[in-house]
C-alpha cells in the first residue's frame, strides 16, 4: 500500500537540525564514507533516516548524546544533538539512533501527520514539505 503523508515544518528550524546530524556524520567519516538518506511515508507521518559508515559510538556514548555540553569532539560545544532533538519533539516528533563501533550510526526522525489530517484523509496523501 503506498501512504502519502503531509507534515508541516519549520523550515529553516528543521533544516538546522538536519544539517547538524549532517555534519556528524561527515566528521564521523573522516577518511571518506557513505551517507544514505531515506524518508518513508506512512499511515500516521514520515519517517526519515539518516545512516553513515563512520566510526560508531559505544554504549557509554549513546547514553550521553542528548546531554547538553557532553561532546567526544575536541572543542565541541555539546549544543548539536540536544538542539537537534527539542527542534524535532517541538514538531512533534522523535529522534532514535542505533550505533555501533566501526560500522556506523543510524538516525531515525519519525514525525507525524497532523491529527486533523490524519482523520481527514485516513493518511494517505502525500506532501512532504
Amino acid at each position: 500500500m503506498l501512504f502519502r503523508s503531509l507534515v508541516y515544518l519549520d523550515r529553516e528550524q528543521f533544516r538546522g537540525a538536519l544539517l547538524n546530524l549532517v555534519i556528524n556524520a561527515q566528521q564521523a567519516m573522516p577518511g571518506g564514507g557513505q551517507l544514505v538518506v531515506t524518508t518513508e511515508a506512512g499511515p500516521r507521518g514520515v519517517l526519515l533516516t539518516l545512516i553513515d559508515t563512520g566510526c560508531g559510538m559505544d554504549d557509554k556514548t549513546l547514553n550521553h548524546i542528548y546531554e547538553t555540553f557532553y561532546s567526544t569532539k575536541p572543542g565541541g560545544s555539546g549544543l548539536g544533538l540536544p538542539t537537534t532533538r527539542k527542534i524535532i519533539e517541538a514538531h512533534g516528533g522523535k529522534i532514535f539512533v542505533q550505533s555501533a563501533v566501526g560500522r556506523g550510526t543510524r538516525f531515525s526522525i519519525a514525525l507525524p501527520m497532523p491529527a486533523r489530517l490524519a482523520a481527514e484523509g485516513d493518511g494517505q496523501t502525500l506532501d512532504v514539505t
